[in-house]
């Protein structure tokens, strides 16, 4: 598994929604926000991705 940590801007309806599409494919992410400048929001995403792993053990 490898750790990975993702950023989103927030701003609109459309980030959100964004936002609600990668816990779709990453329910276990570990979400903050900060307030951002310009009444925008940063979203940061702490999850653990094994799809690359996983891709390394098919080709052993």
């Amino acid at each position: 598994m490898t750790r990975k940590i993702d950023v989103f801007t927030l701003h609109s309806v459309t980030d959100v929604n964004t936002v609600n599409q990668f816990l779709k494919m990453h329910p276990q992410a570990k979400l903050s926000y900060v307030k951002g400048e310009n009444d925008g929001a940063l979203a940061i995403a702490d999850y653990e991705d094994d799809e690359e792993n996983d891709e390394q053990e098919d080709k052993q």
